[in-house]
């Protein structure tokens, strides 16, 4: 290893790689590199969420709030007298 910096050590991997379960690990600094997708899939389906009806029809109406063709023109102000 040499220094970079002040604060961090660089390693070189120059010790070579250990292979478990679908990854790689550097014995001398402790860095994985990920050799399949394998390791960073969850072991199940993540869930389905679905809204309350409730949530569903405050969205909907925020929705509709912010469609520019659904907003009512302004009004100019009176000029001052």
């Amino acid at each position: 290893m040499h220094a970079v910096g002040r604060l961090m050590s660089h390693c070189q991997h120059l010790s070579g790689w250990e292979s478990t379960n679908g990854e790689d690990r550097c014995p001398t600094c402790g860095t994985r590199r990920f050799t399949n997708y394998g390791s960073l899939r969850p072991k199940e389906l993540p869930q389905a969420v679905t809204p309350t009806p409730h949530d569903r029809t405050r969205a909907d109406r925020a929705a509709m709030w912010r469609d520019p063709s659904r907003r009512r023109e302004r009004k100019p102000d009176r000029p001052a007298p």
